[in-house]
């Protein structure tokens, strides 16, 4: 009989007392296909949510931009209504014009809801040598009206106007002038140190971007522009003060 070799012991084969069932072959990788069909539907909806919020703020920004801008006011001319660095809100809307003309019977002139440049209004406006340069001036007469600067004063329709604002009287003579249709007549508060109408003549009414409403910065002068809705002082052959012009 034939001997196993020494240090060997002989085992019978383990058996399991379960059914053995295949394993489940290892899933595919996704095709190009299938991975695109998996993630285009929701790239779609967020593409489209994103669009629709970068519309929004479009419309926004643009329905804002067509009432309202912000200046900042750069030099000493509006001295001492408004100094270097001041932060403006300007209404652009506050001489919008409308054209009927195209209406039925409508007028040929153009209709502004919301009224026209008035005497005493501050308002920013495209220089008219160098149109990328915007002014702050204020209105001092319009269309229709005669004025000239003279002994100090500034008079419209042989009127002297009342100018609280002003820092300090002007030191230049203006001849009597006639506004011309669709124009208005500009001074800087800070009167002899301002470049206006009184060096360089009538503004167009159409390079006027809109009136200076509400002051921002800083925080210590935060309003509203005072837009000095005042009579006029005195007419002509009224004892008045005497010249303080240096």
């Amino acid at each position: 009989m034939p001997r196993r070799p020494p240090g060997r012991t002989a085992h019978a084969p383990e058996v399991a007392w379960w059914p053995e069932r295949p394993l489940p072959p290892p899933p595919e990788p996704p095709g190009r296909a299938a991975a695109g069909a998996a993630l285009w539907p929701w790239s779609l909806r967020g593409l489209s949510e994103t669009l629709e919020v970068v519309a929004l703020a479009l419309l926004m920004f643009l329905a804002v931009r067509a009432v309202a801008q912000n200046f900042i006011v750069d030099g000493r001319s509006m001295e001492p209504t408004f100094a270097h660095g001041e932060l403006l809100i300007v209404n652009k809307l506050a001489y919008a014009s409308v054209d009927l003309s195209w209406l039925p019977g409508g007028s040929e002139e153009e209709w502004r809801p919301f009224g026209e440049p008035a005497v005493g209004d501050v308002v920013v406006f495209r220089f008219p040598g160098e149109r990328e340069r915007d002014f702050i001036k204020r209105v001092v007469a319009v269309a229709g009206q005669t004025v000239r600067v003279e002994d100090s004063f500034v008079y419209v329709d042989g009127v002297r106007l009342a100018e609280p604002y002003v820092s300090e009287p002007p030191t230049y003579r203006v001849e009597a002038r006639l506004v011309p249709e669709g124009s208005v007549f500009v001074l800087g508060d800070n009167r002899n140190n301002s470049f206006d109408s009184h060096s360089w003549g009538m503004l167009d009414a159409s390079l006027i971007i809109g009136r200076a409403e509400f002051r921002y910065w800083p925080l210590s002068a935060i309003g509203g522009v005072d837009h000095v809705r005042q009579p006029l002082a005195a007419a002509e052959g009224v004892s008045r003060s005497p010249s303080t012009a240096r």
